[in-house]
């Protein structure tokens, strides 16, 4: 029993000793933007290349964000399109292998979090409770891990660098129609654009495949072109039968 006490009083300052998740957190806000920079700014337009294959399959992605609601295209060749987004009330997906998705639950409450101006924007109000739960390299260079709760779904672990404070590692449970998936998605080439540390370069793996997208063009200033967060007809279509379907 003394053994124990002493292991646990160990493991309580070393706990003591790391800095809390929420300074972490806000500082990573703060040197991707912060809340004077980011509120000056209505939409984030990103578009670039998307390979997947070890680099066999290439095509393009294309991402829209602003007032709270998102839409995101992705086209492959041999895949088609496939398409999501988020018009403040439905979450839905679409494309030509699984057809029309309305999304809800923990799955909708994502879609929810993905429509942020940036991932950290508004992180007070997605996130219950954040906690520091250790450090480890990323890529060869220390990072701290927060793990944050969100108000549904698993805690999701962020990496965030020592030197720069930037989030340069995200691993999560993602709740999809195939259940949940293990992803772990790496971020880097940040360049600075009109004030946002903004990341050029995402890799996303899940279920052994490795996606790759590289943006050659961000924009925080340009208008999201008229309708684009319009619901497409189909996705109307289903929503109006999930309204009128007998209960």
């Amino acid at each position: 029993m003394r053994i124990l006490s002493s292991l646990l009083f160990v493991a309580s300052c070393l706990a003591a000793d790391l800095p809390s998740g929420e300074s972490l957190i806000q500082k990573a806000f703060e040197v991707t933007g912060g809340e004077k920079t980011t509120a000056k700014f209505k939409a984030t337009t990103m578009s670039g290349k998307l390979e997947m294959g070890g680099g066999s399959l290439v095509g393009t992605v294309l991402m829209y964000q602003a007032d709270g609601k998102s839409y995101t295209t992705l086209e492959l060749p041999g895949i088609g399109k496939v398409e999501e987004g988020f018009d403040g009330q439905t979450a839905w997906e679409m494309s030509a292998l699984q057809g029309v998705r309305v999304k809800e639950g923990a799955e909708r409450d994502l879609s929810v979090r993905g429509a942020k101006l940036t991932p950290l924007s508004g992180w007070r109000d997605s996130y219950t409770a954040v906690k520091t739960i250790g450090e480890e390299d990323v890529d060869g260079q220390p990072a701290w891990k927060v793990e944050m709760t969100p108000t549904t779904g698993k805690p999701e672990i962020f990496y965030l660098d020592k030197k720069s404070g930037l989030p340069v590692r995200m691993t999560m449970s993602m709740p999809t129609a195939m259940g949940e998936i293990a992803v772990d998605q790496r971020l880097g080439d940040y360049r600075m654009v009109t004030g946002v540390q903004t990341p050029f370069l995402m890799v996303m793996n899940a279920m052994n495949q490795v996606m790759t997208m590289k943006f050659d063009k961000v924009s925080y200033e340009e208008s999201v072109p008229e309708g684009r967060f319009d619901l497409p007809a189909a996705v109307k279509t289903m929503v109006e039968r999930r309204k009128n379907a007998p209960r």
